[in-house]
């Protein structure tokens, strides 16, 4: 019998946990990785494949995405194999349901981890209005029973006041449940006046705030400026927040417009007034004729963005109801609120992830090793955003790293294009070039929500929320 099922022979292994940079092979065991060093012994692999001049990497992790969401003019679960070719190994959805996730994995699954976080939308999968203290208790609870890690307010869509906010956090901080906020409520908006209510909202808890770039496009203030205040504010927090970035110029909103022809979502009315658009039907449709909003479309086993004459036309044949993207990321808020240390030389924002899955902007690791080119992160510090931090942030304590024992999820970089050129999960391959291999998935839950995970027939791993870094910092 050989010593190991699978080596991963001569390729540049970047291990940031154990500080670890060099040549060497990796040695995989029933799932695990059994040995990291020079010079293995080809005769102890049942398979060897050959890594001469590419990155190894603990298995990308991605902290923000979207598989498991209610469709729109799209089927979310396209998401898996997508994230699969972007050398992701492990995704968190924010904003599913657990029956939503489970139906995604078993139809269009491509093999990765996947934890979901239930989407607080009015009417849709929570009560009609504000939840109450004893609401918020009940809908955190029934989402963990789901087999969600948490829930995820959606305050740039379906905002909530501070006080009903705060208590949703409160809730979810009272059970040990992950909680993330796309920033907003009824008295801020999408933008860094929401990020200025983060204090008081949270009080002493904690919470995941999500994409923290797109709070600072210049809605306020100077986008250097809103930077600059934003991180003081992470950074004053230290200890109670989750956080990621994502590096993509386009977003994603919701075109959807109400009975009186307005549109509906605050992100959606940023965008538009950035550009002099009215927030109305009229605003969005010539914003779509310019070719400043695209319509988010499926197209086949793909999503894409739809730009003028045709996205019109789904516009309209849609009655507005459809995913649309604007080009508003500015790469410099990226740079920076990726990049920016504190005084210790810590990171204050904790990951690179996409915001992507089913939106075509899974570059999470192209962009980071742009940034290493450019001498902005070192090969060690990229692997720390996309994989260590991420592993400590949702608990994955046997994730992002190469230690004796640790769950061989791997991903494979070719240093000369920035693609990612190959991706394990429990030493078996997902993708390889760009193809899609994996199937399923394994699902990552709470204790609370075994039953469900149990009943899905699927393949599931508990994780102790008490572990993750939104508890344990």
């Amino acid at each position: 019998m050989a010593k190991y099922d699978l080596i991963l022979s001569g390729g540049t292994v970047l291990d940031p946990a154990n500080d670890f940079e060099d040549i060497a092979d990796v040695g995989v065991k029933d799932g695990l990785i059994s040995r990291v060093a020079p010079d293995l012994d080809p005769f102890d692999g049942e398979e060897i494949v050959d890594m001469t001049g590419r990155w190894v990497i603990p298995g990308q992790i991605d902290t923000h995405a979207h598989v498991a969401g209610l469709s729109r003019n799209w089927d979310p679960a396209l998401g898996y194999a997508m994230l699969a070719r972007a050398g992701t190994t492990t995704v968190l959805d924010m904003a599913g349901t657990g029956p939503t996730l489970i139906d995604g994995i078993k139809r269009k699954g491509a093999g990765l981890n996947v934890a979901c976080l239930y989407a607080l939308i009015p009417g849709v999968t929570m009560p009609a209005g504000e939840p109450s203290s004893s609401v918020a208790r009940d809908i955190v609870s029934g989402a963990l029973k789901q087999g969600c890690f948490g829930v995820k307010i959606l305050g740039g869509y379906f905002p909530f006041s501070p006080k009903a906010t705060g208590d949703v956090v409160r809730a979810s901080n009272d059970q040990i449940a992950y909680v993330a906020f796309h920033i907003g409520t009824r008295e801020s908006g999408s933008h860094l006046g929401g990020m200025r209510e983060i204090p008081e909202i949270v009080g002493k808890g904690r919470l995941h705030v999500a994409h923290v770039n797109s709070y600072c496009r210049g809605v306020i203030e100077d986008a250097n400026a809103e930077c600059d205040e934003t991180l003081d504010i992470l950074e004053n927090m230290r200890g109670q927040l989750n956080t990621e970035a994502y590096h993509a110029v386009q977003n994603g909103t919701s075109g959807s417009c109400d009975g009186e022809g307005f549109v509906m979502a605050n992100v959606s009315r940023n965008c538009l007034a950035q550009r002099g658009y009215s927030p109305t039907r009229e605003g969005m449709n010539q914003a779509i004729a310019d070719g400043y909003a695209s319509v988010i479309a499926q197209r086949g086993g793909h999503v894409v963005y739809l730009k003028s004459k045709e996205a019109l036309a789904m516009y309209e044949r849609e009655n507005t109801h459809v995913g649309v993207s604007f080009p508003v990321n500015l790469p410099s808020s990226a740079f920076k609120l990726t990049t920016a240390k504190n005084d210790s030389g810590d990171f204050i924002v904790d990951a690179v992830a996409t915001d992507g899955g089913c939106h075509p902007r899974n570059v999470a690791i192209q962009t980071s090793m742009a940034l290493v080119k450019f001498g902005a992160l070192s090969p060690l510090e990229m692997a720390t955003k996309l994989s260590l931090t991420p592993a400590l942030m949702l608990g994955l304590l046997n994730k992002g790293h190469f230690s004796e024992g640790a769950d061989a999820d791997i991903t494979v970089i070719d240093p000369q294009t920035n693609e990612p050129t190959m991706s394990f999960v429990a030493g078996k391959p997902i993708m390889v070039d760009g193809h899609v291999v994996g199937t399923g998935g394994t699902l990552l839950v709470t204790r609370t929500g075994q039953r469900a995970a149990k009943a899905s027939g699927l393949p599931y791993k508990v994780v102790d929320m008490a572990g993750t870094k939104l508890y344990a910092g």
